[in-house]
């Protein structure tokens, strides 16, 4: 098969995403299938640099990656701190993208048997698959990990009539045009059924986590020594810090345990809203939170071995549908998962039916500290739920049996034709 890939974000890019498409295309590579990726230039926002000063100025450029093609095309990826135009920037990155990507996947991918366009963001991309798919007469797949503008809405981001009701159009399209729509849990796909999407056409494929790279490993480790963790009772939160997280409420945990000399809160993350929590801890003056820098990726299975406990949290009701890559890297790291998030979300059910951590409600910073209390007089249980927790991951979110499952539905949908 010969496969299209429309992605804004790729290698040397870090996100959770990466290692799992990565993963998957690397099996498909293996297996004799060509891929081709059109992607941005690598680009950050918020206060960070613009597009890397290698790129600067280029409109596109063909290279590889671990045997496919990779097509980089032209991002607006400007520097700002304002709030308020941090939302029309943003807009603009995707809209640059998608005009770019468009032109990228016309003229320079050749010939291809069907596209894969993941919302990792924008929800545009599948309207850059459509129109490609139109040209090309060839299907796109649709792979949604976050549900736009369901987030965006329920956060209060958007609350512009006009706007949402353009987005709900787009979304509605792209949900329409797909030949497939994957989604990553039971709850994502029972969203997309009460929009009127055909349930024929809604696959379930979740993320795995590569349990050969995390795995249970010694708690005192090289990260663990250069940041002082060793002699501490850690409580690790690492991942994105954006507004859905409800980090601040952690922060809350945090001081109300601040008595506990051997507890520490570790948040090894980036994100918009990092600076913010950061200055929170300082407000504070809490000792028992540290930041440490952003690491590479090799020092990652040593950055969830130092915890005792990790973390996953979300705002109330932001939580239902979908479960955050982090989840499974706790579980095949081998610790407990203390997560903080909506009851019956599919976090909450998985943490349950593995029986590898405790759930609490969203926004309560005494329930997270009672939990935290209890693991930390719990040597036995904590050791007990890790291993459930990695037992679990094991068995359900191996890499070969999701790679294995994207594997055949390409094939299927390229021995069936468009339709």
């Amino acid at each position: 098969m010969k496969i299209l890939v429309i992605m804004l974000y790729w290698y040397p890019y870090e996100g959770p995403l990466m290692p799992i498409y990565g993963t998957v295309f690397r099996h498909l590579i293996k297996k004799g299938h060509k891929i081709t990726i059109v992607t941005a230039f690598p680009h950050y926002r918020q206060g960070r640099p613009e597009t890397w000063a290698e790129y600067r100025g280029k409109l596109f450029e063909r290279t590889t990656w671990e045997g496919a093609t990779l097509i980089r095309s032209y991002v607006f990826a400007p520097v700002f701190k304002n709030g308020r135009a941090s939302l029309v920037f943003r807009a603009l990155n995707f809209l640059s993208f998608n005009i770019t990507c468009l032109i990228g996947g016309l003229f320079f991918a050749g010939r291809q048997d069907l596209i894969f366009a993941p919302s990792s963001p924008p929800l545009t991309n599948g309207i850059c698959g459509y129109i490609i798919g139109i040209f090309k007469r060839i299907p796109f797949i649709y792979n949604v990990q976050d549900i736009y503008p369901d987030m965006a809405i329920k956060l209060g981001v958007l609350h512009n009539k006009f706007i949402i009701r353009i987005l709900r159009l787009i979304e509605n399209l792209v949900y329409k045009k797909a030949r497939n729509v994957l989604v990553l849990s039971g709850a994502m796909r029972r969203n997309l059924i009460e929009k009127k999407v055909k349930a024929d056409k809604i696959e379930i494929i979740p993320n795995f986590i590569d349990t050969n790279f995390i795995k249970p490993m010694e708690k005192e480790n090289h990260f663990s020594s250069n940041f002082g963790l060793n002699d501490k009772f850690v409580i690790m939160y690492a991942g994105n810090i954006g507004l859905p997280h409800g980090v601040e409420f952690v922060v809350e945990s945090a001081e109300l345990l601040r008595e506990y000399k051997t507890i520490v809160f570790a948040f090894v993350s980036r994100g918009e809203y990092k600076d913010k929590i950061v200055q929170l801890c300082k407000d504070k003056g809490l000792s028992n939170v540290v930041f440490p820098p952003q690491q590479p990726e090799h020092i990652v299975p040593q950055i969830w071995a130092s915890a005792d406990i990790s973390l996953v949290t979300s705002l109330k009701g932001l939580s239902t549908d979908s479960v955050p890559s982090k989840t499974f890297a706790i579980m095949a790291s081998g610790r407990p998962i203390i997560a903080m998030v909506d009851e019956d979300s599919e976090v909450w059910n998985m943490v349950d039916e593995a029986n590898c951590g405790i759930c609490v409600p969203p926004e309560r910073p005494d329930e997270l500290a009672k939990a935290i209390l209890r693991l930390y007089g719990g040597e036995t249980e904590r050791k007990m739920m890790g291993e459930n927790g990695r037992r679990y991951v094991d068995a359900h979110f191996s890499p070969k049996e999701i790679c294995l499952k994207y594997e055949a539905l390409f094939h299927n949908i390229t021995e069936t034709g468009s339709s």
